[in-house]
């Protein structure tokens, strides 16, 4: 990949200011997330309005995250194939007359046996690798899985 035909993409969250810092980063410490919190939690960087610095928010986010991250952990074995236990779905909740969505998540066998649940897996799960594909679509040694990929993903457009 030649350096000098790179050129960094700008949205609105990503901006030139804000890929600049970044790379700024890069280039003087090396990029890691603690080299980038450094940089972000002066007020009067580009990067400081994407962190939470409200201490007591920020913790409680952090314990939700470590929650959903032991969740994600937890496996089960079926018929001695080893599988994670849990998913998280979205679920429709109907109570006098109000009718509303949540996530949830869900036991791997709740999920195999309803229909509406085990489409949400299969599409989460397509999503995924649809972005893989996307990320590494540079390394031409993959083709054959990409191709494999995107049959699957015109097979399953067709379904819904």
């Amino acid at each position: 990949m030649n350096k000098e035909k790179i050129q960094y993409k700008n949205t609105e969250k990503f901006t030139t200011e804000v890929i600049d810092e970044v790379i700024e980063v890069q280039k003087k410490y090396g990029l890691t997330a603690e080299s980038l919190l450094k940089k972000a939690s002066k007020k009067s960087s580009s990067l400081y309005e994407f962190f939470d610095w409200d201490n007591s928010s920020a913790s409680e986010k952090w314990r939700l995250h470590q929650a959903r991250m032991f969740i994600n952990e937890i496996k089960i074995i079926v018929e001695d194939k080893e599988m994670y236990a849990f998913e998280n779905v979205n679920i429709s909740v109907e109570n006098n007359k109000n009718k509303f969505s949540s996530r949830e998540y869900k036991p791997m066998v709740d999920i195999m046996n309803h229909e509406d649940y085990r489409r949400q897996l299969v599409q989460r799960a397509l999503s995924e690798v649809v972005y893989w594909k996307q990320r590494h679509s540079e390394l031409t040694e993959l083709n054959p899985i990409f191709i494999t990929i995107g049959d699957i993903q015109t097979k399953w457009q067709k379904k819904a």
